[in-house]
Parts: structure tokens; sequence; C-alpha cells
């Protein structure tokens, strides 16, 4: 009976995590979008992953993970950071693991989610991959 309670509390645990997880995603910068508004003082930057597929998570309210579009809060004490980690893995196709907001469930199904914690992901091996792979170049008759 003891073992038939912790397994169902575990079961419960899991579900309720699933219902409430934010979006975990991983992936590299295919998009970055920039809106400014003077008038209304809306300045806003927008962009998408290409994701990768095997490491991604997302909240069951996600409309569809491979179109979310993802909101860098300007007004972020880390937003300058945020965003160079985002132009660099755009620029050099480096990926990221980004963790959106817990409550993203909260007004129903969403294909939008606001950035909370953003970070390199694998960079260094991959920098050193690339290193590593001799560059061919010049023509071949």
């Amino acid at each position: 009976m003891k073992k038939t309670g912790i397994v169902m509390l575990l079961a419960l645990t899991a579900a309720s995590f699933q219902t409430f997880a934010a979006n975990d995603v991983y992936g590299t910068v295919s998009e970055i979008n920039h809106r400014s508004n003077s008038a209304q003082n809306d300045h806003s930057v927008y962009i998408r992953l290409a994701l990768s597929e095997a490491a991604t998570s997302t909240a069951q309210c996600a409309q569809s993970a491979a179109n979310l579009i993802w909101h860098l809060d300007l007004t972020s004490p880390v937003a300058n950071y945020q965003y160079e980690l985002l132009k660099t893995s755009y620029k050099e196709q480096l990926p990221v693991r980004i963790i959106g907001q817990a409550d993203v469930c909260a007004n129903g199904p969403t294909d939008y989610d606001t950035i909370i914690e953003i970070s390199p992901w694998s960079w260094p091996s991959i920098i050193e991959q690339r290193n590593l792979t001799p560059q061919v170049t010049g023509n071949f008759l």
C-alpha cells in the first residue's frame, strides 16, 4: 500500500508539473524582429527559434513549439546581456536554452512567451569543434 501511495503521489506531482510547466526550449535563433513606436513608448524585440526537438519541452497550452514567438523584456536589468546572446545565436548559429514565464498558460492556448532565462547551450564544445574542423577553400579541378 505504501508503494502504491508513493507511485500515485509521484504521478500526481508529474501531472501537475506538466500543467503548470513553463516553456523550456533549446534551439538556434532563426529570426529577430524589432518594433519601436515612440508615441506609445512601445519598444520590443521578438525572436523565433529553430528548435532542437529532442531537448525541447513546451507547456501544454503552447499551440506549436516550432512557432512560438519569444518576447525580450527590454525593462529587465539583464536585457542587454540577453540581447547579446540572441544576436550571437543568430549570427554564429549557436544554440541557446530559453525558459519562459511559469504562468504562460494562465490565459489559455498561446503562441507567445516572454524570455525569463536564456543561456548558451554547448557553445564551448561547438566552437572548439568548429576550430578543429579543417576549412576547405579554393577551386578543385
